[in-house]
């Protein structure tokens, strides 16, 4: 998938946070508490990691 850069690097916010654009990030399983998708670093939206 080829997305074009539609926000200036220097105003978009999501780049400067994590380095990467929001369609370039991997997920994995979903979290058993939560039900939100583990992203690349296992981390979810509760943050338990799913323990």
């Amino acid at each position: 998938m080829d997305e074009k850069q539609e926000i200036p690097k220097e105003i978009d916010d999501h780049f400067k946070l994590f380095g990467k654009e929001p369609w370039e990030i991997e997920y994995g399983d979903k979290c058993p508490i939560c039900n939100s998708r583990f992203d690349e670093f296992e981390g979810c939206a509760c943050d338990s990691k799913g323990d």
